[in-house]
């Protein structure tokens, strides 16, 4: 079930992404077409491959790391987008589209979190299991 709810997140994210990509790109006035929606979509599903790949069991530790790895910056801009920016409190209180989102990236730090956590546990558990 947790696998589930991380992969929902891990597509919020990625629709999120592509959304505010093309919302974007339409804004510097560029014309939307097919490609730069495919774009746009893929690179949102690129950011959250690590989350995507979290979920799953791998026994090398360098596909772990990696993993590890690709997660790491939208980690961070979530944390910055929290705990770390000034207005946080005020978003917090403010309208609300600026509560949602400010839930939404509550929700989604937690998750990297937890991701994180499984991540170490599952090294962790396997390096006891080998003694």
């Amino acid at each position: 079930m947790t696998n589930l709810f991380i992969r929902a997140v891990a597509v919020f994210f990625a629709l999120s992404f592509s959304y505010l990509s093309l919302s974007f790109s339409r804004g510097v006035g560029d014309n939307i077409n097919i490609v730069h929606f495919t774009l746009f979509l893929l690179l949102g599903v690129l950011s959250q491959l690590g989350l995507f790949l979290s979920t799953y069991s791998f026994k090398s530790r360098v596909l772990v790391f990696f993993i590890a790895i690709i997660m790491f910056p939208f980690f961070m801009l979530l944390l910055k987008s929290t705990f770390f920016d000034s207005s946080f409190l005020y978003r917090l209180t403010g309208a609300p589209i600026q509560i949602g989102s400010s839930v939404a990236y509550i929700v989604g730090f937690a998750v990297y979190l937890y991701s994180f956590y499984r991540i170490v546990q599952s090294q962790y558990n396997k390096q006891i299991n080998k003694d």
